[in-house]
């Protein structure tokens, strides 16, 4: 954009959108670019990929490794534990604060506390995934999560290897913050054409 395209979408004058044209500019966060006879101004911030084309991609890539390498999941599970080294987490403070707390506890439903905000970060294709528990074993060694509201249980268990795969980083993430053996075992997919319907359960074990 030019200094006039600016000043003519904000409204601003034209001297204080060239002072912080300027700004921006000495601060890296633009920069400008002469085309025949107009100065050009462009923003350095990476453009992000719309989350549906990365959806659409990605379920196309774990479609045909179904299609291609059928398997139960345990293959799909065991990559997903194995990239938990490789893949880089950002998890805050808070939620690190919540994962440490759980050592050496019982699972209780201050662990889907805990589960619900670390799950996004390893799972960015699913936002808005809705988590709850539907059983937790009196001795607070086991319990059952319930997953609905995921892209990837539209009517077909095409995309089921997802579900394994995030199976697998989750048994990896809970073992090595836990410090203790973890099992994560898919127990059931229910794919459905209506979105509130599909769900898919998770039982998790503290070994």
């Amino acid at each position: 954009m030019t200094i006039s395209d600016i000043t003519t979408l904000t409204k601003f004058s034209r001297n204080t959108v060239s002072k912080y044209v300027l700004t921006f500019e000495r601060t890296n966060q633009i920069f400008s670019k002469k085309v025949g006879a107009y100065k050009l101004y462009f923003a350095k911030k990476e453009r992000s990929i719309p989350l549906e084309l990365a959806i659409s991609y990605y379920k196309a890539l774990i479609s045909r490794f179904k299609k291609y390498i059928p398997d139960t999941g345990g293959l799909a599970k065991k990559i997903g534990k194995e990239a938990v080294t490789d893949i880089k987490f950002s998890f805050g403070p808070s939620v690190l604060k919540q994962m440490k707390s759980l050592k050496d506890n019982p699972i209780s439903r201050v662990h889907l506390e805990s589960f619900k905000s670390f799950y996004p970060v390893y799972d960015p294709f699913s936002p808005e995934i809705d988590i709850s528990v539907l059983s937790i074993d009196p001795k607070g060694k086991s319990a059952t999560f319930r997953f609905k509201n995921s892209p990837f249980l539209l009517d077909t268990k095409d995309f089921d290897y997802h579900i394994y795969i995030i199976c697998g980083i989750t048994e990896g993430i809970l073992e090595r913050e836990l410090k203790t053996k973890v099992s994560c075992e898919v127990k059931e997919i229910h794919p459905s054409k209506q979105k509130k319907d599909a769900y898919f359960d998770i039982l998790i074990k503290l070994l």
